[in-house]
């Protein structure tokens, strides 16, 4: 089944990679601002900090296969309300539908960690980063074929409504083919708060799971600004347009594809989860503060390769940490809550990046961002190397 759920995952991450490099272009064909375009992405990812925990809860509840695909549905209605998007109003409210969507990642881990031993439980979640990198290749490629090579005729709406398409069928595969991982799950909505407290579930935590929560939103908080940021720095640097991006983002795809769907396994074998989050941390960022030195196409990849090296290796050891230091029946609250704390870390990210590249100048944020990652590694370094043993 996990073979199925990967799949499934890999064809709705398509559709997210279809829309992710075309999107600030599509927002600044409304007239929207830097800063503007930073508060969309903020919008999602508010929208991904308020539900992915209680999504993660509801799942240990109810059970995984309901709340996933819920988030399913809920992914093909932002995709199509994308697609016909006539004000800026209405493409935040689009995406805001898409990250409560987004939820069904958390759920995903949680399905594997129901389903693998703890000793291969990286490996798993290297897998769903293996996904995230297929989509990140064909996603983006699509999309700027779609889109068209020529700026001054750009069609946003038909990478949107192909987004919808391929949401669509990974709906359909799985409502097919997933099932339930959590059999002994109560089956109720008693109890339940769909809309609590997202810090709350954290006290149930242990303080080794509490570190890497923590650890994450902070690399999420920097990413982000690169992620949002980029086809506009590309745009500024490079003269780079929807199509160039595109085409930079399937570059990105290839190196997470590569990193996490084959490398990750032996790499965890030979180096061990820990190292390997500090050999990203430290990746991700000299590739980040390397801005400045970003004036030619070989520059760019060179960043590009370090940062997409850097996420690579982290989001899988990571997530594997956690789930390895939560108990059993903890396993969606612990996922689900590095999820929501993530995107806190993304929502915060692009506004203070936004705001830097719009006043402070474009290099700036990429700066800020590489020296705020060496601080995380400082700070959180005996929380990585030296917490207590998994549960």
């Amino acid at each position: 089944m996990l073979a199925v759920l990967l799949l499934t995952v890999v064809i709705d991450l398509i559709g997210f990679g279809l829309i992710l490099p075309l999107l600030p272009f599509y927002a600044t064909s409304f007239g929207a601002s830097p800063f503007t375009i930073a508060l969309l992405a903020a919008v999602f990812s508010i929208a991904q900090f308020l539900s992915a925990t209680p999504l993660g809860g509801l799942s240990d509840r109810m059970g995984r296969r309901p709340v996933f695909l819920g988030c399913m549905a809920l992914t093909v209605i932002g995709y199509v309300s994308l697609a016909f998007a006539d004000t800026l109003l209405t493409i935040f409210l689009a995406r805001t539908i898409a990250g409560i969507g987004s939820g069904k990642i958390g759920i995903a881990r949680a399905i594997i960690a129901d389903s693998t031993p703890p000793e291969q439980r990286a490996r798993g979640m290297g897998l769903i980063g293996g996904a995230f990198g297929i989509g990140m290749i064909l996603g983006p490629l699509i999309g700027g074929l779609l889109v068209g090579p020529n700026p001054l005729q750009p069609n946003y709406a038909l990478p949107a409504l192909a987004a919808a398409g391929t949401s669509a069928i990974a709906l359909l595969l799985a409502v097919l083919t997933v099932r339930e991982t959590r059999p002994d799950a109560p089956h109720t909505l008693t109890g339940i708060q769909l809309w609590r407290n997202p810090f709350a579930p954290l006290s149930q935590l242990g303080p080794a799971v509490l570190a890497l929560i923590a650890i994450n939103c902070s690399i999420n908080f920097v990413f982000s600004q690169i992620e949002v940021l980029f086809p506009l720095f590309a745009a500024a640097r490079l003269d780079w347009h929807a199509y160039e991006v595109g085409l930079a983002f399937t570059f990105i795809g290839t190196i997470v594809l590569s990193m996490q769907g084959f490398l990750i396994g032996p790499l965890t074998r030979r180096f061990g989860e820990r190292r390997l989050l500090t050999m990203g941390m430290i990746n991700l960022a000299i590739g980040t503060a390397m801005a400045y030195w970003i004036v030619s196409t070989p520059t760019m990849g060179l960043s590009i390769l370090l940062t997409a090296s850097g996420v690579a290796m982290i989001g899988p050891t990571i997530n594997s940490l956690a789930s390895r230091s939560a108990r059993a029946t903890q396993q969606g609250v612990a996922l689900g809550s590095m999820e929501s704390l993530a995107a806190l870390g993304r929502t915060f990210g692009p506004l203070w990046g936004g705001w830097l590249f719009d006043y402070a100048g474009i290099n700036v944020p990429y700066w800020i961002g590489g020296a705020i990652l060496a601080v995380t590694l400082v700070l959180g370094w005996r929380y990585i190397h030296r917490s207590p043993p998994p549960l």
